[in-house]
């Protein structure tokens, strides 16, 4: 398949702007100047105020929070990528149409900006800069679907994605960057059912598991893995030493875990149609997305296994029932972590699992309950949901199955 260099997938929509960027009087060509407009800074503050923690969900020490925005006040493309991303937020979660034209203003910007650095791209991931500005930008076309800018930066992450990334020999930026730009390509991953735009390996697992957000980084590079085997059109070649590989991991990964990560749980509701969830609280946003994590690659794992079963009718019925539990209690936790939380970060987190998970939920009340929790965390962040709201509103196969085993049984 022919791959778009990043000039190639970005040109056509800068000539076609261009003048739009040489006529404002808000260019982020000089941040200072920019920042000192009533407006700009209330894009920027919207960002660090309401925006950045989505980024820093893993990160102890806060980097698209703290780092980020003194970093913008002297770098142009981070500046406008930040501002390019905070218009179309606001857009979204407000309606108001007066922040589009902003937004497409400071993605062009940065897209312009960006084209002068597309001839090394092991400079541009080693850029911390450079890589937490594609983060934002990433951002951007993701929630921006309907506007019609998505995919401009397609030869960026082919580049990415054809890179070998050693995390060791990046910066603290650089690094924090990668993690998001890995955590945004499994939400659209799992939303998709596709693999990864990126391959990983082992030697990107974090070596020392010391701070609990070493944890989470750790199951985001294994749920990566498990989703590139598992949503591979060559998944039926997979050999069972591959999968049984994966589930030790996984388990490995589940025993080491320090207290902090166990959930509060409260189960006491009596009445199901009003509370289907029980109440699942975490400590911090990273405890609650790696639990999630963990879950959707387990469910993962039993999919693409059971796909390789071969039982006969009786055996199947059992099997399938079996596995629809077990995937169903998985999917419950997936949503309650997401429905007990009150962090934006952890909502945005969890629309990719919650868009995989739900469609083995079953109950009908747990469904009705996570989209409308969904449909109030895509109001309140600007996230665009009808994808989800499918998903949520599916069935799930295992139960297709089961009937139709059924009724074969009985006839």
């Amino acid at each position: 398949m022919h791959t778009l260099s990043a000039e190639q997938s970005i040109m056509p929509m800068a000539h076609s702007f261009i003048s739009l960027a040489l006529e404002s009087d808000q260019s982020s060509d000089d941040p200072e100047v920019a920042l000192k407009d009533p407006q700009v800074f209330h894009l920027f503050r919207h960002y660090k105020d309401s925006l950045a923690s989505w980024y820093d969900l893993n990160d102890r020490q806060r980097h698209f929070t703290d780092i980020v925005p003194v970093k913008a006040r002297y770098s142009p493309l981070l500046l406008s990528s930040l501002l390019a991303f905070s218009a179309i937020s606001l857009h979204n979660s407000s309606g108001s149409e007066s922040w589009v034209d902003q937004a497409e203003f400071y993605h062009l910007e940065s897209v312009q900006i960006l084209l002068k650095v597309t001839s090394n791209i092991e400079a541009v991931v080693a850029d911390g800069e450079v890589l937490a500005a594609i983060c934002l930008l990433r951002s951007f076309e993701i929630i921006s679907e309907n506007l019609g800018s998505q995919s401009h930066l397609q030869g960026y992450y082919s580049m990415l994605a054809s890179t070998s990334i050693h995390l060791d020999s990046l910066s603290n930026l650089a690094r924090a960057s990668f993690w998001n730009f890995l955590r945004e390509d499994i939400t659209m991953a799992l939303i998709e059912r596709r693999t990864l735009m990126i391959e990983l390996s082992d030697d990107q697992i974090p070596k020392d598991l010391v701070f609990d957000d070493d944890y989470a980084n750790a199951i985001t590079i294994l749920l990566g893995q498990v989703i590139n085997v598992g949503f591979s059109k060559a998944v039926h070649k997979v050999s069972a030493e591959r999968f049984s590989s994966l589930g030790k991991k996984l388990e490995a990964w589940k025993a080491s875990l320090p207290d902090s990560f166990m959930p509060i749980v409260n189960d006491d509701s009596v009445d199901r149609s009003k509370r289907p969830f029980p109440f699942m609280g975490t400590l911090h946003g990273w405890h609650a997305a790696s639990i999630q994590y963990y879950q959707a690659a387990m469910m993962i794992l039993a999919d693409s296994e059971q796909k390789m079963q071969e039982n006969e009718v009786g055996d199947r019925c059992a099997y399938l029932n079996t596995l629809s539990e077990n995937l169903s209690n998985r999917s419950s936790e997936i949503c309650a972590l997401a429905l007990s939380s009150d962090s934006q970060a952890v909502w945005v987190n969890s629309f990719g699992p919650i868009a995989f998970c739900t469609y083995d939920l079953g109950d009908r009340w747990k469904k009705e309950a996570i989209v409308r929790g969904v449909k109030c965390w895509g109001s309140r962040t600007g996230w665009p949901i009808s994808k989800i709201v499918k998903a949520c509103e599916r069935s799930s196969q295992y139960e297709i199955d089961l009937m139709r085993l059924y009724d074969g049984q009985r006839y």
